[in-house]
C-alpha cells in the first residue's frame, strides 16, 4: 500500500475505505476517511492526559466515544469507582473492528467497561438500562479519538438521550418515594376486585375512538364530541368527567390511574351513572367503585419490582399498559389497544400546557377548586399553579405561546416519541404543545368521524381469574411478611430463617422499601433500614389481612 493510499484510507484493490494504522515516533496513529484520528507526532498524549485529568465521582456513567485504539481506557479503569461505569461507544463498523482487534483482553473483560457498536440511540439506552451498575447521577462524555467527529450528530443525540434517561429515572424515583407505598397498597387491595372485573375489549371496538383529556382544548372540542357522539367510542380521563357532564355528554368509559384519594372529587355526582371504569391496579379503590359501573383493570409495571414480576408470571395479569406517568397518555395507549384494526383514534385535551386562564378544562376539579377558593384577597387570576416558578413559555400548536413546566413538557415529548409515528392518531385539540401526532381542525375531525358509520359497542366479558391461584399469591405474601416480622422481633419460632433467609424474603417483598429514599439500592442490614421495614410490615399486613370482600359489578 502506498503512502497516498494510506492517507486516503484505501487499500490497493480499491475496496471500501478502512482505517489503517500508522507508526509514529511515539506510538500508533490511525488514518481513516482522509483524516488522522490522533496526533501525528504523539498519538496517546491527548486521550491519556484527558483520562488522567478526569475526576470521576461516584455513580457516573462515562461515555467514551469512538475509542479506536483505546488510549486512556486503562487509566480510567484504574481509578473508576465501583459505582461508576464506562460505556465505550462506536457507530462506525470499520472503527469497531479496529478497536476489537487492538484493545487488550484485560480491558475488554474488565467488569467496569462495555464496548458496543450501534447506530441506534434506543439500543444505547437499552444497554444502559441492562447494566448491573447504577442508577447513575450523571453522564460524562469523553471523545477518545477523532472518530467522534465522523458521526458527531449521532453521538450528540446519544448524550442528550442518556442525560434525559438519567433525569427521568430520578424523577420517577421521586414519584416512587412520594406514592410508592400508595401504589403497592392499592395494588393488593384491588386484587380483591379482580375476580369480579371485566376484560378490556382489546382490538374489538369497531368505532372511531375519541380520547377526551382534561386540558383547556377540551372546551372548544366539546361541540364536535356532542355532535358526533353516536359515531365514536368516547374514552374520558378521570378529571374530564365533570366537563363532559356539564355539556350533557356521557362517555363510554373513564380511565383511572390516580392512586390518591383526592381523585374521588372528579367522580362527585356520578354515583349510579354506571359508567364503565378502566382502572390501573394501583388506582384508588374508592374511586373505581364511584360510578357503580363495570370495572376493567389494566396492569402497569410502575417499577422493577419482584412482587410485580411474580404477579405477571402466575398468569393473572390483566391487559398490560406501559408506565407512561400521565393519565392522558395511558388513555391514549388504551384507546389504541381497544380500537379495532382500521379505525382511527382522535383525541383532544392532551395539551401538556396552559395559556392565560385555567390549567384545565372548565368544570374539571382544578378550576372548580380555584373558583371555590376565590375571594376579594385571592382573586381567581392568582391560581397558584400558574405562578409556579418552574413554569416557562413554549411555542405550541399554530405558533401560539403557551405555559408549561418540565414535567408536562416531558410528557409531551414522551407522547411524540411513543405515538408520533402512528397514522391512526389525530389530535383535534386547538391549543397546547405539539403531541407529535397529526393535528387536524374540528371540521376535519367531523369528516373523519363521518367516514365511519355507527356500529355497536363491543360486548363485555368477565376477566378470567383463577381464584385459587390468586389466593395462593396473596397467602404467600402474608406468610412471608409474618416470617420477616417474627425474625425481626426475635420470635424463636422464626430463628431458623437466619440473615440470608431474611435478605431473600426482603428481596421478594420489595414493596416494603421501594419507596424509601435509599430503596433503589436494595436491601441493607443496617438498624435504620430494618426499623423502617418493621414499620412498613404492619402497614402491609393490615392491608393483606383484610377479608376478601364480595364486590358486585353490573353485568351490562
Amino acid at each position: 500500500m502506498t503512502a497516498e493510499d494510506k492517507s486516503r484510507g484505501t487499500d490497493p484493490s480499491g475496496s471500501a475505505a478502512r482505517p489503517s494504522t500508522v507508526n509514529t515516533p511515539r506510538g500508533l496513529s490511525v488514518l481513516y476517511k482522509g483524516r488522522s484520528l490522533y496526533s501525528r507526532y504523539d498519538p496517546p498524549k491527548i486521550p491519556e492526559e484527558t483520562a488522567r485529568l478526569l475526576a470521576i465521582p461516584e455513580e457516573t456513567l462515562i461515555l467514551c466515544v469512538s475509542p479506536a485504539l483505546g488510549y486512556g481506557l486503562d487509566i480510567l479503569l484504574k481509578k473508576i469507582p465501583q459505582s461508576s461505569f464506562i460505556l465505550a461507544l462506536e457507530e462506525d463498523e470499520n472503527l469497531m473492528a479496529l478497536s476489537a482487534s487492538h484493545l487488550e483482553r484485560e480491558i475488554l473483560d474488565h467488569p467496569s467497561i462495555r464496548l458496543i457498536r450501534t447506530s441506534s440511540v434506543a439500543r444505547v439506552l437499552e444497554t444502559v438500562d441492562s447494566l448491573k451498575v447504577g442508577p447513575f447521577r450523571r453522564c460524562v462524555r469523553l471523545d477518545l479519538s477523532g472518530g467522534a467527529a465522523l458521526n458527531s450528530d449521532f453521538y450528540r443525540d446519544v448524550q442528550t438521550a442518556i442525560d434525559e434517561y438519567i433525569s427521568r429515572w430520578w424523577r420517577n424515583q421521586v414519584t416512587l418515594m412520594k406514592l410508592g407505598r400508595n401504589y403497592a397498597r392499592n395494588f393488593f387491595a384491588n386484587l380483591n376486585a379482580l375476580p369480579h372485573s371485566f376484560a378490556i375489549p382489546e382490538h374489538n371496538v369497531k368505532k372511531s375512538v375519541i380520547v377526551a383529556g382534561a386540558g383547556p382544548s377540551l372546551d372548544s372540542s366539546l361541540s364536535v364530541i356532542k355532535e358526533r357522539r353516536d359515531r365514536a367510542f368516547l374514552l374520558a380521563v378521570d378529571t374530564a368527567l365533570p366537563a363532559l357532564r356539564d355539556s350533557g355528554i356521557t362517555p363510554d368509559a373513564v380511565v383511572l390511574v390516580e392512586s390518591q384519594f383526592w381523585i374521588t372529587r372528579a367522580f362527585i355526582g356520578f354515583r349510579g351513572s354506571r359508567i364503565p371504569v378502566y382502572a390501573d391496579l394501583t388506582a384508588n379503590p374508592q374511586a373505581l367503585l364511584a360510578t357503580g359501573g363495570q370495572v376493567s383493570f389494566f396492569h402497569t409495571a410502575y417499577a422493577k419490582a419482584s412482587f410485580l414480576t411474580r404477579f405477571s408470571a402466575i398468569g393473572l395479569s390483566p391487559s398490560r399498559v406501559a408506565p407512561l406517568g400521565s393519565v392522558g397518555l395511558s388513555a391514549l395507549e388504551i384507546a389504541c389497544l381497544v380500537a379495532a384494526p382500521g379505525f382511527p383514534v382522535l383525541f383532544t385535551g392532551l395539551d401538556f400546557s396552559w395559556s392565560a386562564g385555567f390549567t384545565h378544562s372548565r368544570g374539571s376539579p382544578a378550576p372548580r377548586d380555584a373558583l371555590a377558593r376565590s375571594c376579594r384577597l385571592e382573586p381567581i387570576e392568582r391560581e397558584p399553579s400558574c405562578d409556579s416558578r418552574l413554569s416557562r413559555k413554549e411555542i405550541g400548536k399554530g405558533g401560539l405561546t403557551v405555559l408549561t413546566d418540565p414535567a408536562l413538557a416531558g410528557y409531551a415529548e414522551l407522547c411524540a416519541a411513543r405515538f408520533g409515528g402512528d397514522s391512526r392518531l389525530f389530535d383535534f385539540g386547538n391549543t397546547g404543545l405539539s403531541t407529535g401526532c397529526k393535528n387536524i381542525t374540528e371540521g376535519e375531525a367531523r369528516a373523519i368521524l363521518d367516514c365511519f358509520g355507527e356500529t355497536e359497542s363491543p360486548d363485555t366479558e368477565r376477566f378470567p381469574v383463577n381464584a385459587e391461584r390468586l389466593d395462593a399469591y396473596l397467602s404467600e405474601e402474608k406468610t412471608r411478611l409474618r416470617e420477616i416480622r417474627g425474625f425481626l422481633t426475635g420470635d424463636s419460632q422464626y430463628a431458623h430463617i437466619g440473615t440470608e433467609g431474611l435478605i431473600e424474603r426482603l428481596k421478594l417483598s420489595d414493596y416494603l422499601y421501594l419507596h424509601f429514599p435509599d430503596g433503589y439500592k436494595g436491601v441493607n442490614m443496617s438498624d435504620g433500614f430494618l426499623r423502617r421495614v418493621r414499620i412498613e410490615l404492619e402497614y402491609f399486613l393490615k392491608t393483606l389481612d383484610r377479608p376478601r370482600t364480595e364486590i358486585s359489578f353490573p353485568s351490562s
